[in-house]
């Protein structure tokens, strides 16, 4: 019933985060290190977001790459809500 297209909603939207994230990558000089979606809940918005490796050209701090992130994925994905970043 509902819960069908309530998850084919839910997987276009990780499928949207994913190629926002894989876009970013370049932008942020991301040679070595990884950016990927952990997790969307479709009900709260929030979307959990892992960084892994490091980033050797990287002036930014991790509040500030979360903020960076968190602005990107909200003008691409509207439903997000939220982003934890791990």
């Amino acid at each position: 019933m509902r819960r069908s297209h309530a998850k084919g909603t839910s997987d276009a939207i990780k499928s949207g985060i994913r190629d926002a994230l894989s876009a970013l990558k370049p932008l942020l000089h991301f040679e070595t290190a990884r950016i990927e979606l952990v997790e969307f809940d479709d009900v709260t918005g929030v979307a959990v977001v892992r960084l892994a490796g490091d980033c050797p050209d990287c002036d930014l701090t991790t509040a500030m790459l979360r903020e960076g992130i968190e602005a990107h994925l909200r003008t691409k994905i509207p439903e997000i809500r939220e982003i934890r970043v791990i």
